[in-house]
């Protein structure tokens, strides 16, 4: 029983959670060439350009709600129902076929990223179920130009490719990843287009994601040809806090993050999680499960327990996101954590004023 109830709460918390750094360099699915007979669609899926043909529908303009001015915490809610009205990356349907109700892993398209800018989609080999998916250029689009009116140029500027995959709804919506895993200078964003079309789901795991961006990218954390980096600590390698990403500067977030919340149950952590069975996921998320309820009033929900780099991304996503967190507890002392860094806190308030402005 206790087994059930652990992997229910941890499956339910981890869902549309982010991969984050575990994908690395390899992608889901190979690269292939694309098909020269392709025709694109921008903006519409295929279904809906028949239709279109057959039915021509009256053009409808979209009204803009009113920005509005955020100056303290009470907008927040108001500045998310507005996303909510406002941002529309156009319902996707669901997969048919043989791939129907699977959870199916694919990356659709890949676009260079150059700033604010995405090339023209790299086309990678895709069933015929996922075709609508991957032509649907226009809601590729629509996510991008939110990410980049969300997050500021210097919080995204090592991201260098943009992703659009799709594993099913309701799995994984979003991850970032090294496109070299000896390299943390250059960084890789996916997004589900399923999943990516609940604004506030997708707000929410794009703060997150740009969590671990600002968190483990080449400022923060050195690297070394040297050293094989592991979770393990060894201050003659690295005095400050390492792990599989290299050596954390001693002012780096997650340096400070680790000292302040982790030096006292990272052993733990490192007995119960990082020795459990990666390859088999029930037992994994057994021993997450295990290690949460042993220290649950120290994480914000069951899926920051899976890692130092995970528990800084959820504190970071409440600490944008919601109220300034108030009482005594560990979970509402890391939500805290973030406001002790003046740069942070301008991010948030920019952040916050892009959702309360923003206009499709």
């Amino acid at each position: 029983m206790k087994r059930f109830i652990i992997l229910s709460i941890f499956l339910l918390a981890a869902s549309l959670a982010c991969q984050t750094v575990q994908r690395i360099a390899a992608p889901a699915t190979p690269t292939v060439e694309a098909s020269p007979t392709i025709e694109w669609t921008p903006s519409a899926t295929i279904a809906a350009t028949n239709a279109a043909e057959s039915a021509p529908s009256p053009t409808v303009t979209r009204v803009a709600p009113t920005p509005i001015t955020c100056n303290d915490d009470s907008c927040l809610d108001a500045c998310l129902d507005r996303i909510n009205e406002e941002l529309s990356t156009q319902p996707q349907g669901e997969i048919g076929g043989d791939y129907e109700g699977t959870d199916s892993n694919f990356n659709l398209v890949t676009y260079e990223v150059n700033g604010d800018q995405i090339s023209e989609p790299d086309v990678l080999w895709v069933p015929s179920e996922y075709k609508p998916f991957q032509q649907d250029t226009g809601a590729h689009e629509r996510v991008w130009a939110y990410f980049v009116s969300l997050i500021p140029t210097e919080q995204r500027k090592w991201i260098k490719k943009y992703t659009v995959f799709t594993d099913g709804n309701s799995n994984t919506l979003a991850w970032v990843g090294k496109q070299d895993y000896d390299d943390n200078s250059r960084w890789e964003l996916g997004v589900d287009i399923l999943d990516a079309t609940d604004p506030i789901y997708l707000t929410e795991t794009l703060t997150h994601e740009v969590g671990h961006l600002i968190t483990l990218n080449s400022d923060q954390i050195i690297q070394s040809e040297d050293f094989i980096y592991t979770p393990f600590q060894n201050s003659a390698v690295c005095p400050q806090f390492t792990s599989t990403e290299g050596c954390s500067t001693p002012d780096s977030y997650i340096n400070q993050f680790y000292r302040k919340f982790w030096f006292g149950i990272y052993e733990d952590w490192l007995d119960t999680v990082y020795n459990a069975d990666a390859n088999d996921e029930d037992e994994f998320f057994l021993a997450v499960g295990e290690f949460y309820l042993r220290h649950s009033e120290q994480f914000a929900r069951p899926y920051a327990a899976t890692n130092i780099k995970e528990d800084l991304a959820v504190s970071f996503e409440y600490f944008i996101l919601h109220p300034k967190a108030t009482g005594g507890g560990i979970s509402a002392q890391k939500m805290r954590f973030f406001y002790d860094y003046p740069e942070l806190v301008a991010l948030r308030q920019q952040m916050i004023q892009a959702m309360c402005s923003y206009a499709q």
